[in-house]
């Protein structure tokens, strides 16, 4: 691992650099209450004149794209990237409607230096956020309309940010001075570090992970920014849309739960804290075929899961997966036989323990 400390604007101004989050990394998630927290920091570090920590920024070089910036996959930080991001969104729109500057800094500095990648070229943001949450940040960059799934946070975080600067006594030039003072540490890991090792132990603080979140981490970390996108469209972006609405991944988590109790019978996870480590415990030591397929076979169990247990209809996802006819021959489902299109029987494995 390579590390550097700096100022967060000073990185996030380096000519030829694009940061994206992974598509299996979860949606901003941050509410008000950090987006307060933040506000309060920035401010304190200007009026003591000091540098305020931000975050370890953790990052994969993922190489040269065609809009000819070095692109770095952020594994670890997003969120508070993605919240100061925000934050000078609103100062730069604060700074149009009062036509003011700071220290010779107007708004579209601000855009050019910091949300956009090479002073905006081709229109590419300088920050990618995962799925909605980048196309609602796009639109608030650009003082567009909002997409019609605009997300929530983003958006609200954006309003709590731009509302703090209608308050009275609002000082422009002191936040910009506190954002200056804002550090981090940049961490690249390199061709001998483990991605999910060190992600999970930087990740012991802030919004914590649901147990989904931790297994769609450790399927899709070490591939590739393509393959990632692959892998996540085609199998676990259904997968998550079987079972919503699920605040926390709750019922996710019991469907991960229930498939390793089928499939891993050696070892038994009797808690919701337990279901991770065991996942892993069984991919590790046990599971001998690749990403995609046990992707493959946990999309079919989630399938059969879901409509047993009536969270969701999945009627769409029979005509598209085939997979009664088509599971693979280790597939715990692929032996079911359609009735009106559904499972014949329920399941064997519906009297299992559960934990919701």
């Amino acid at each position: 691992m390579q590390t550097r400390q700096g100022f967060f604007l000073d990185l996030l101004s380096e000519p030829h650099v694009q940061y994206i989050i992974p598509v299996y990394q979860r949606l901003y998630s941050w509410t008000q209450k950090q987006c307060k927290t933040l506000w309060a920091d920035i401010m304190r570090a200007a009026s003591y004149n000091r540098k305020h920590f931000l975050s370890t920024l953790l990052y994969i070089p993922e190489g040269e794209e065609e809009c000819r910036c070095e692109i770095r996959s952020i594994i670890d930080g997003q969120q508070r990237s993605a919240t100061v991001t925000l934050l000078l969104a609103a100062l730069a729109k604060y700074l149009d409607e009062t036509h003011n500057e700071l220290d010779g800094i107007d708004a579209d500095t601000i855009r050019r230096s910091y949300l956009y990648c090479d002073e905006g070229v081709d229109g590419e943001l300088r920050l990618i956020l995962s799925r909605t949450d980048t196309e609602t940040l796009f639109a608030i960059v650009n003082g567009t309309p909002l997409p019609n799934n605009a997300s929530e946070n983003v958006v609200r975080n954006f309003e709590f940010f731009s509302a703090k600067m209608q308050e009275e006594g609002f000082d422009a030039e002191k936040l910009f001075n506190g954002l200056k003072l804002l550090t981090v540490i940049f961490a690249e890991l390199t061709n001998e570090d483990s991605p999910q090792l060190v992600f999970e132990s930087l990740n012991s603080k802030g919004m914590p992970l649901s147990t989904a979140d931790l297994i769609r981490n450790f399927l899709l970390i070490a591939m590739t920014h393509e393959e990632q996108t692959r892998l996540y469209d085609e199998y676990w972006a259904p997968i998550e849309s079987m079972f919503q609405p699920d605040p926390g991944s709750l019922k996710l988590n019991n469907a991960v739960h229930g498939w390793l109790q089928v499939r891993y019978t050696k070892v038994r996870a009797l808690k919701a804290n337990e279901v991770y480590g065991v996942f892993k415990a069984y991919v590790e030591d046990e599971f001998d075929g690749t990403a995609e397929e046990l992707l493959d076979e946990l999309r079919s169990f989630c399938l059969v899961w879901a409509e047993n247990y009536k969270y969701h209809a999945v009627k769409a996802f029979r005509s598209k997966f085939d997979w009664a006819k088509n599971g693979k021959p280790k597939t715990l489902v692929s032996d079911r036989p359609l009735k009106d299109g559904g499972p014949k029987t329920p399941p064997s494995y519906r009297d299992i323990d559960v934990y919701l």
